[in-house]
């Protein structure tokens, strides 16, 4: 009888302990002490783990059963975020916690707990039910410290920028440029010498621009002459500096080409859609220019008109 309880209680014991490991309301994941429905992917030799305030690269996807919302892999960078602590139990940070360099698994939430408290929204979109599950796949690709993560980015600024200066002295070499840049970098070149005065701050500049990339992709154009032209008011933050520079040393009816480094044109972040560190070319027509008080005058006079017709509109 000893022997048989004995035997009751190792199987009993066992099957606690199965049903323990499996306690998650998610057939096929399990819920861990922080409160994470998981299951992992793929385990790496590797033990080394993120801590709160470092930075972690992930590949990540996350959606409903039968609809994705996000994929890191659409990103034109990788993904980098800091490690917080947790906006909710078994939420993305908790789910981190679990995991090991190199480890990818996939974890389950209820979709309120993201929209109402990670993104903090005032209600859940249309497209998402009351208690619906959202589902995560995630891979942690690397680690690092706060310092180590700033660090490089800094080292990948500095060879941006190196790559930058290369293609740009490539450029200016292969094309015969002559003209000395000025302090702040401009590469102004003449190729059609103006007519009376050069714009004075508030003046109203009518130009015809062509943008493009040292290797050539063209960002913009209105050169035909079937585009209107554009009407620029110098001294008013307007596209680069660098461009504004450029402007401000022509006359009117006068042509020039710009060359423009990233230092008063882009940035080390970009614009509009173009990279960072990337120098930019213009070639610029200053078809005419409007003075100010004129422009003033005529600005009044276009907003009396606009009133009129709202009034008349009423």
């Amino acid at each position: 009888m000893k022997k048989y309880f004995v035997i009751s209680s190792v199987i009993i014991a066992f099957f606690s302990l199965f049903n323990g490991c499996s306690n998650s309301g998610y057939p096929g994941y399990e819920l861990s002490d922080n409160g994470v429905n998981y299951k992992f992917i793929t385990r790496s030799a590797d033990t080394a783990k993120a801590e709160v305030s470092d930075y972690v690269a992930v590949n990540m996807t996350y959606g409903l059963a039968d609809t994705l919302l996000f994929d890191s892999k659409t990103l034109d960078d990788e993904l980098v975020f800091p490690y917080i602590e947790h906006t909710f139990a078994g939420d993305l940070y908790d789910a981190l916690g679990l995991m090991s360099v190199g480890d990818s698994m996939s974890f389950v939430i209820v979709a309120d707990s993201f929209y109402l408290k990670t993104a903090n929204m005032d209600k859940l979109p249309s497209y998402v039910k009351a208690g619906e599950p959202m589902y995560y796949k995630l891979k942690l690709l690397r680690a690092e410290t706060k310092k180590q993560y700033q660090q490089a980015i800094i080292d990948t600024q500095t060879e941006k920028r190196k790559k930058e200066i290369s293609t740009l002295l490539d450029y200016v070499r292969n094309n015969k440029i002559s003209t000395p840049p000025a302090a702040s970098g401009l590469y102004f070149i003449e190729t059609k010498k103006g007519r009376g005065h050069k714009p004075e701050k508030g003046d109203v500049c009518n130009i015809r621009l062509m943008v493009k990339t040292l290797n050539g992709t063209q960002l913009y154009s209105n050169l035909k002459k079937d585009i209107p032209v554009l009407k620029v008011e110098y001294g008013k933050e307007f596209d680069t500096k660098g461009f504004m520079e450029g402007l401000g040393m022509m006359k009117e009816g006068g042509e020039a080409k710009l060359i423009v480094p990233s230092n008063i044109g882009v940035g080390a972040y970009g614009m509009q859609g173009v990279d960072g560190f990337t120098t930019l070319e213009y070639i610029l027509v200053l078809e005419s220019i409007t003075p100010f008080a004129v422009a003033e005058k005529q600005r009044i006079e276009e907003e009396k008109i606009r009133n009129a017709e709202l009034v008349s509109v009423k």
